[in-house]
């Protein structure tokens, strides 16, 4: 983090600063335009002024705000109920003292209303809807494309709107879900679980088209063949080379201009989701795998679903994952997913370890030891 002339705070007497640092490495662009609104809601609030590092809006949505310029004290993110990752991972926030030489307190979906200022905040922000529901406008207002952008988006929208009236988009994330069967929100649905779904409601819509959002396209297309799916490669849009950080905006765009919307357990779709106005179906898979799919309103739900219910948990058990691999993948997946499942344990740990040991040196390692002990006798 980059410091000014005042290293512990804004400058005496000017105008109060909200910093998030963090925007950009606590995950994708769903994660961050949630994380973004947090903070623009909490310095709205408090009248204080937005620093954050660069990140993919200011060239979407034409953002300009400031750099972080000044160290400030964390505000850590509190789940409503559960343990988040701050909690499941005891030793990262004494490592994030020490990096950035300032004390951290926790803070949860209260600073919404409060508002926040002279801190720098730390999470994903990823609340249940409902407390942003009150905001529901200015999030839609806020993160429309730069009309550069949005001319052309509408441009392809049109002409793949005149191949049919109602326009389904399906969203398969499945390349990183797969390779990381340890963390609690990883569900990858296979395709055929889809195409079931429209079987079943395919006749219930007029004249509709399917369009595919995924992380893995090439393989999944054949097998929607008998929908004439159509992806973002069919809409003319030629921003590969010109403008391939952008290229997987183009899904989140028609994702959030459908009628007919099928999500992953991501936020990439579903922040989509919630900058859908004309949708009148929004569906998404959850962990009841008899049932596979469920409707949900994107503004009075969780964003992501996690094994445990009311008390959510960040990593699976290896029986969850073991369970959910067989479910989505038979005795293939499962198989594969118990030497990832270890690997990605052993990497956790191993992360731990590295954090206690550059926080409180071998005191700090000794700690976690002690502690990963007494949870697996627990």
């Amino acid at each position: 983090m980059k410091s000014n002339p005042h290293p512990s705070g804004r400058v005496p007497g000017g105008q109060p600063v909200l910093a998030m640092s963090s925007l950009g490495r606590l995950g994708r662009f769903g994660n961050q335009v949630m994380q973004y609104f947090f903070l623009r809601i909490c310095a709205e609030k408090s009248g204080a002024r937005i620093q954050c590092p660069p990140w993919l809006g200011n060239r979407l949505f034409g953002f300009q705000d400031g750099p972080v310029t000044c160290r400030l004290p964390l505000a850590i993110e509190r789940w409503e109920a559960g343990a988040n990752m701050f909690d499941q991972l005891p030793e990262l926030i004494p490592y994030l003292e020490k990096m950035t030489g300032a004390t951290g307190t926790r803070i949860g979906v209260e600073a919404l209303e409060r508002g926040l200022s002279d801190v720098d905040l730390w999470g994903h922000f990823q609340y249940h809807t409902r407390h942003y529901r009150p905001h529901r406008n200015a999030f839609q207002a806020l993160f429309q494309p730069a009309p550069a952008l949005k001319a052309d988006l509408d441009a392809a929208l049109a002409r793949l709107r005149a191949n049919g009236r109602t326009l389904i988009a399906i969203h398969l994330r499945c390349g990183d879900f797969r390779r990381l069967p340890h963390f609690g929100f990883t569900l990858c649905v296979p395709a055929r679980w889809w195409c079931d779904w429209l079987d079943g409601v395919w006749g219930q819509f007029e004249r509709p088209i399917l369009f595919l959002c995924s992380d893995d396209l090439k393989p999944l297309l054949p097998q929607f063949d008998k929908y004439r799916a159509m992806a973002s490669r069919d809409l003319g849009l030629q921003w590969g080379e010109s403008r391939p950080e952008l290229v997987d905006y183009i899904d989140f765009y028609v994702l959030s201009q459908a009628d007919v919307v099928g999500i992953s357990n991501s936020s990439f779709s579903f922040v989509a989701s919630m900058m859908n106005e004309r949708g009148r179906l929004f569906v998404r898979p959850h962990w009841d795998f008899t049932t596979r799919f469920s409707a949900f309103n994107p503004w009075d739900s969780q964003p992501l679903l996690y094994p445990g219910g009311s008390s959510p948990r960040l990593y699976k058990t290896c029986r969850e994952a073991m369970r959910a691999a067989y479910a989505t993948g038979g005795c293939s997946e499962m198989a594969r997913c118990i030497f990832i499942y270890a690997w990605g344990r052993a990497a956790l740990k191993a992360n731990r370890m590295a954090w206690a040991a550059q926080a409180d040196g071998v005191k700090g390692v000794l700690k976690t030891v002690i502690r990963s002990s007494l949870r697996s006798q627990g």
